[in-house]
């Protein structure tokens, strides 16, 4: 419930913004944000490399069998962040010319990808604070965190792109701004559950061991949820790009529900792994998962075009049509967490890359196919069955490692009828 509610107000601050940025930024503007957003998403993997993970798995088994401090295993696992994410920068740096040139249809400043990627380690570190919180069950501190690290990015993107009239510019200015304040305050916030001591490597194999596997895994994720930014970007324009965000901001609301169900979810599944009654409980989570997110996508997308109204600049009213589609990739985002229990409880986390690899394949066909014919409708389509593909993929996996009898039947049936009343509503009606 504290996660909850508290993501309700995070996220709508966040909502609440869209009045102003869609006024201020030109959809060409706002794919250029877009994009850079995507890029950030690629910046964090390397330079994160799956140690949040490794970091709730270890810090659980610690705290069961007492064998570790679990302040060294923060500790640790925050210095190998430190290295990676300043090595992604270095390189970012170096490489930004070129990247550019592969990225975008027209060049932009590389000035705009410096302030990116910086920004970008600051909240990868950040991140780190807030998975404290969630494995020590304080609930409260993640949220007022959170809280705050929103209200400092808002409010530096408004100074500098807004009341300063500094653009483009202004907004990535005041992102890594609010993120960095954002690192300072969540390092005070969490300095009693930290190790400062000196550096020890005796551990750092088995963290990478466990979390670099997890890497190939979340680029075939990333290619799942923000490929299609760069097929709708090089196949019809930063223009377009601009109208899909808007539609994909407005799906995400989903995540009002998912996000907070992640964050509480996951120390509660790893613990339940050692139980007897695990699978059982298991099963009927997952069907009520998707019993209710049904019900929500299906909410979300009659409510569409009137959020879109009240709450967008007209330019961006087609970016309705995205929605409901848009919005199951979140759902079956959030499901990962229960499709994949078995991946987790061997610890063979390698199987990671044939999951998603599956749900990537089918991404870039998709995504090249149905982009040049139904456009940004074909390419909501393709992420979100991408991500389905890859959870059922995931699903079959998992069971020859822990078994769950899982209620296919059922599942599929309330998919089906889901799905049905999206497409009609969007695309037919």
């Amino acid at each position: 419930m504290i996660y909850g509610f508290g993501g309700v107000a995070i996220k709508s601050l966040a909502f609440f913004t869209l009045p102003i940025y869609t006024r201020l930024f030109s959809p060409d503007q706002y794919g250029v944000i877009e994009m850079f957003a995507t890029l950030a998403g690629i910046f964090s993997m390397f330079m994160t490399l799956g140690l949040d993970s490794a970091q709730s798995y270890y810090y659980m088994q610690a705290k069961n069998d007492g064998s570790i401090d679990e302040k060294n295993i923060i500790g640790e696992i925050f210095q190998l962040r430190v290295i990676f994410g300043l090595a992604v920068v270095f390189i970012a740096v170096a490489g930004s010319s070129m990247i550019i040139r592969i990225v975008f249809q027209t060049p932009v400043p590389s000035s705009y990808l410096w302030l990116v990627v910086v920004a970008t380690l600051f909240s990868t570190l950040i991140s780190q604070s807030l998975e404290i919180f969630r494995l020590i069950y304080k609930p409260w501190q993640y949220i007022s965190l959170s809280f705050v690290q929103t209200i400092l990015g808002i409010g530096f993107v408004l100074l500098f792109a807004y009341r300063l009239n500094r653009g483009l510019s202004g907004y990535f200015t005041g992102t890594l701004i609010g993120s960095m304040i954002s690192l300072i305050i969540g390092w005070v916030a969490t300095r009693k559950y930290r190790y400062w001591g000196k550096i020890h490597t005796e551990r750092w194999k088995e963290y990478l061991r466990f979390g670099i596997p997890l890497l190939p895994a979340g680029l075939m994720v990333w290619i799942m949820s923000a490929s299609d930014r760069w097929f709708i970007m090089n196949m019809m324009g930063s223009y377009d790009t601009g109208i899909y965000a808007i539609g994909a901001k407005i799906s995400m609301l989903i995540m009002l529900a998912v996000e907070p169900f992640r964050k509480a979810w996951w120390p509660i599944a790893m613990d339940m792994l050692n139980k007897k009654d695990g699978p059982d409980f298991f099963k009927r989570v997952a069907l009520v998962y998707v019993g209710l997110g049904s019900l929500a996508a299906v909410t979300l997308t009659l409510s569409a075009p009137y959020i879109i109204r009240y709450f967008a600049d007209e330019r961006y009213f087609e970016s309705w049509r995205m929605v409901g589609i848009l919005c199951w990739g979140s759902i079956f985002y959030g499901f990962y967490l229960i499709s994949m229990l078995g991946v987790f409880k061997v610890k063979k986390t390698y199987l990671n890359i044939y999951i998603h690899g599956s749900g990537a394949a089918i991404n870039l066909i998709l995504n090249y196919y149905l982009v040049p014919i139904y456009g940004i409708v074909g390419a909501a389509a393709a992420t979100s069955i991408s991500i389905l593909v890859a959870n059922i993929v995931g699903m079959i996996i998992s069971n020859r490692h822990y078994r769950i009898d899982w209620n296919w039947g059922t599942m599929a049936g309330i998919l089906i009828v889901s799905w049905s009343f999206i497409l009609w509503y969007t695309v037919l009606l």
